[in-house]
């Protein structure tokens, strides 16, 4: 009788998207460098200052150490807090943007006159938030900053888009005298109205406060002092942030015999340096649970060696956890593999 090995094998690769959804893009991670609960100014004149909440003041608090320690940055958050008239309910909105390429940490503080802070400028994917409904909320292409100790006027500051030349908005000039009105306003340029706004730091006198467009005649709030809004509950944060970014991991390659119990390997490729979770349908190929990525060629790439354990059809799939922590873990789309049986007659 001949004696011999017949083998075969039925071999389909057939790239699908896998049923699960794709991973969300998490938050941005935030880190409060600055506050205050104080809405005016201490004193009068070029002395005159800002007061810090504990911790959150211009040295030896989270700012400090957020320098020291040399973390990355690439996001700027703002947050205002103050109690509505009508209903004496405190209300808050947060606007968060780009960085611009000069912004330092020392560049962010509150205004006043022993710095004179000024920060007169356009910027980048202005996201809004709020808990009041006259809020605009949501992403808009510009923002706009108006912040510094000193008067100013109705007159256009030459930013794009230009506001109205006859009225306090969303695009004034600043006018330096020794004891500034002063101004902390976070506008929707794209929109053209207000989103928070605390102008008037003197200490004598009535803070102007708002959220949301004011009146027709005085759009960003100057000069309306507490006519809507009062200082209960009054808050002003200053965050720095990470933004976060989105994995990928390309669906599988599969290579070797694949058959049962033959050596197969899989091969994911990956957008960034993680561990890899290797999938036959929705168990774990044991031994293939975690593996780091190597560099390949300057492309991150996991391998899994094993030996499937069943015929017929099998959906391979890997997930990714990165290493950096600001970057959203992913799954792959699915292979499909046809595996075929050892036989043999003897």
């Amino acid at each position: 009788m001949n004696k011999g090995r017949i083998g075969w094998a039925l071999v389909a690769l057939v790239p699908m998207l896998i049923v699960n959804s794709p991973a969300a893009k998490a938050a941005p991670t935030w880190t409060k460098i600055y506050e205050t609960v104080t809405p005016n100014r201490t004193g009068t004149g070029a002395g005159s200052y800002m007061t810090y909440t504990n911790g959150f003041g211009k040295t030896g608090g989270a700012a400090s150490a957020f320098v020291a320690a040399g973390t990355a940055w690439d996001l700027i958050k703002i947050r205002m807090e103050m109690t509505l008239n009508s209903n004496s309910t405190k209300y808050y909105a947060e606007a968060y943007f780009d960085k611009w390429s000069d912004a330092t940490i020392a560049g962010l503080i509150l205004p006043d006159h022993l710095d004179t802070n000024v920060i007169q400028r356009n910027v980048t994917n202005l996201v809004v938030t709020s808990d009041y409904s006259g809020v605009l909320t949501g992403s808009f292409a510009l923002g706009r900053l108006e912040i510094w100790p000193h008067n100013y006027l109705v007159n256009r500051g030459g930013l794009l888009p230009a506001g109205d030349n006859g009225t306090y908005d969303y695009d004034d000039t600043p006018s330096i005298v020794p004891d500034g009105h002063g101004s902390f306003q976070v506008h929707n340029a794209t929109q053209g109205q207000t989103v928070m706004s605390w102008s008037m730091h003197r200490p004598s006198g009535a803070q102007d406060l708002g959220l949301g467009p004011g009146p027709a005649d005085s759009p960003d709030w100057t000069s309306k002092g507490n006519v809507s809004w009062n200082t209960s509950g009054f808050k002003v944060q200053i965050f720095v942030g990470t933004s976060v970014t989105t994995s990928t991991i390309n669906a599988p390659v599969v290579s070797g015999a694949q058959l049962k119990s033959k050596a197969t390997t899989l091969t994911a490729t990956t957008s960034t340096a993680g561990k890899v979770t290797f999938y036959a349908g929705t168990k774990r190929i044991p031994g293939c649970i975690g593996r780091l990525t190597v560099d390949v060629s300057g492309t991150q790439t996991a391998t899994c060696s094993f030996k499937p354990n069943t015929s017929g059809q099998l959906k391979y799939s890997a997930q990714l956890v990165p290493t950096s922590g600001s970057i959203t873990g992913s799954t792959s789309p699915v292979t499909v593999v046809q595996i075929g049986r050892r036989t043999g007659v003897r």
